[in-house]
This record gives structure tokens, sequence and C-alpha cells, in this order.
């Protein structure tokens, strides 16, 4: 992947984390709602495919995809942040 493609994984990770977080408030107020469950559902999954694309092409985006097997990855490759997108 080149750098335009890390930047628009990154996005694509961001927005569907801030889509997770507010379906996620709603469903606070409204637990029942069939849609809105199916929904978070479909966001958590693509969010875990994003994030694990992202994480096998530049290493772990939170610590909790530290793989901690030989050696501590975390602090390898620049921070999320860090990077130059």
């Amino acid at each position: 992947m080149n750098k335009s493609d890390k930047t628009r994984l990154l996005n694509e990770i961001r927005a569907l984390s801030f889509a997770l977080v507010e379906t996620n408030l709603y469903l606070n107020s409204y637990p029942e709602d069939r849609e809105a469950l199916a929904y978070f559902r479909k966001v958590r999954r693509e969010l875990a495919e994003k994030t694990a694309a992202y994480e096998a092409a530049y290493g772990p985006l939170t610590v909790m995809g530290a793989t901690a097997e030989g050696s501590w990855d975390w602090v390898r490759t620049p921070w999320p942040w860090e990077s130059e997108v």
C-alpha cells in the first residue's frame, strides 16, 4: 500500500469509529431498535476488518493491536498521529 492508501484506510477507520460511538450512544436510549442494532453490528464488523488491514500493513493502530510476540512492536512504528497523513 502507498501513502494515499494508508491515508484512505485511516480516514475510513476514523469515520467508522465515529459511527460506532454515535450508534452506541443512540442504543443507550433505544436498546430495542433492531435497525440500529443491525447497523451497530455492521459497523463494528467493518471497523474490525479495516483495523486488521491497517495493522497488517502499517503496524498497531492502538495498543490493543500490539502482538508482543518476539518484541514489543507497539514502539517500532510511528504512532498513528505521527504519520504523515
